[in-house]
């Protein structure tokens, strides 16, 4: 079993997130060694926004809690809070370029635990960001799981990737815009249905995206390896989307119908 948390909220500073994690009764449990008491998922740039005026301001280092404010946070709330933390912001790449970067810290330890930069960078990011070289695969209490940033849900190969290499659950950090939330809800569930995963997709709220006038829509969601969705957000609310995830009902599924055979 493995809890979720998405939070789902406009750009803003750390405390925005602590307040609406406060609303949420997440408390301490006693687990055994090398667990967490569960996975918190932050939108994609949750704290400058998607893109910010000069994201080369905005860049950071995120390979450990002093390398840069944001990478100190998501270690600090991964201590207050017990469980894994899943951070987005920008990364400093090399030759002057920037990585849309996913960051995990876990408590107790002080250098991030995974990291993801972005495979396909949108429209506005592509002349100062590079592409991410591939997938990423890490454990969190037995869970294999895997990264995606927001315009990579459009490329289906990427996922499948992930699949082959063991993922169980695929997260999707975004800041997907109003105007398309029918591709948002539709490819989410495509990609749980195609590779019966869950996938954990938290969406931003309200900042515009660069480069026109489309609002963030919101709708995170929780969906199953069936491609139903089992928790979900407003489309105009910050708020904790939750759900408990049970791998002992993700094996029974694909062994019920072996979509998988041949390709894990």
């Amino acid at each position: 079993m493995l809890d979720v948390f998405l939070v789902q909220m406009d750009c803003g500073g750390f405390d925005k997130v602590r307040t609406l994690l406060s609303n949420v009764n997440l408390q301490k449990k006693n687990v055994a060694d090398g667990q967490v008491n569960g996975l918190i998922v932050l939108p994609e740039m949750f704290v400058t926004g998607y893109i910010p005026q000069n994201p080369f301001e905005c860049a950071e280092e995120f390979d450990n809690a002093d390398a840069g404010p944001t990478a100190k946070f998501l270690s600090e709330l991964a201590n207050e809070t017990g469980c894994a933390v899943m951070g987005a912001g920008i990364g400093k790449g090399f030759q002057g370029k920037l990585y849309n970067h996913s960051s995990v810290y876990l408590p107790g330890q002080s250098v991030e635990y995974a990291g993801y930069n972005k495979v396909h960078p949108f429209f506005p990011e592509i002349e100062n960001f590079t592409a991410g070289d591939g997938v990423n695969l890490f454990k969190i209490n037995g869970w294999k799981i895997s990264s995606t940033i927001c315009y990579d849900l459009r490329f289906p190969e990427l996922f499948r990737e992930a699949v082959k290499k063991g993922a169980q659950l695929i997260t999707v950090q975004a800041a997907w815009p109003k105007v398309r939330l029918e591709h948002w809800e539709t490819l989410l569930k495509a990609r749980a249905i195609e590779n019966q995963v869950y996938i954990a997709a938290v969406n931003g709220i309200d900042g515009n995206v660069k480069g026109g006038n489309s609002t963030l829509g919101g709708n995170s969601m929780i969906i199953d390896p069936q491609g139903k969705i089992i928790s979900r957000g407003s489309g105009d609310c910050e708020e904790i989307v939750y759900n408990t995830l049970s791998d002992v009902a993700l094996t029974q599924y694909r062994k019920e119908f072996p979509v998988l055979l041949g390709i894990i």
